[in-house]
């Protein structure tokens, strides 16, 4: 009887591993463990490479398995960030662009607004070089008080502050003594918001991250780094 018991578990055990979970079908959000985590990340990149799954698939995949990794923990796990730079690199080295925020961003808590509407056609991407430099730009449209309301959780969420070289320009602009800067209708930096972790004008820092509403109720999310 136990012998036959333990022939029926050996069987279970190699038909589950035969049957490994469709990548797609895995729920990000049930993910307990950061070894959990890695064979996910690693089965996203094999099934990638097999054609399993397409690089679209993958790209949304990672975004999800990014933001659930800075969700888990402060801490730098090295074998799942070089995972994550592989597949990254990949969709990079295909002339895939990213509508999401790079890790270093999220490791700092700059987070996506919700409840608005990515314009693809607006939004920019120029991939990490090898001195380090890279850019994200992603913006966002809807209603200009959702705007409002978003870049403030998010300016909280990222530890960002208002502008002090924009509100010196907006405070010029409200008291009339400046009409234009460059192609800016200086009138419409009464409705502008900017949120910063670094003045837009400072030189020598290794990244900016901003957060800005403009008078045409579009948020605009930017995450450039400059140096590794």
């Amino acid at each position: 009887m136990k012998k036959h018991l333990l022939v029926v578990l050996v069987f279970s055990l190699v038909f589950l591993w035969c049957t490994k979970t469709d990548v797609l079908d895995i729920d990000v959000n049930t993910i307990a463990d950061l070894p959990t985590l890695q064979t996910i990340v690693t089965q996203v990149s094999e099934d990638m490479s097999a054609g399993k799954i397409s690089m679209d698939q993958a790209q949304t995949l990672l975004d999800q398995l990014e933001q659930k990794y800075v969700d888990m923990t402060d801490a730098t796990d090295t074998t799942i960030e070089t995972t994550f730079e592989v597949l990254q690199k990949t969709f990079d080295e295909n002339s895939l662009p990213s509508y999401t925020l790079p890790l270093w961003a999220k490791k700092l808590w700059l987070i996506d607004p919700q409840g608005m509407v990515l314009d693809k056609t607006l939004s920019t991407y120029t991939p990490m070089n090898a001195s380090g430099y890279g850019s994200t730009t992603l913006v966002y449209k809807w209603d200009y008080t959702l705007a409002l309301q978003q870049a403030q959780l998010i300016a909280q969420k990222a530890s960002l502050y208002v502008s002090k070289d924009f509100q010196q320009a907006q405070a010029l602009a409200k008291v009339g003594n400046i009409d234009y800067i460059s192609w800016l209708d200086v009138g419409s930096l009464t409705k502008w918001i900017v949120y910063v972790n670094h003045e837009l004008l400072e030189t020598n820092v290794a990244n900016l991250m901003s957060v800005s509403v403009d008078q045409e109720w579009t948020l605009t999310l930017e995450a450039t780094k400059y140096k590794n």
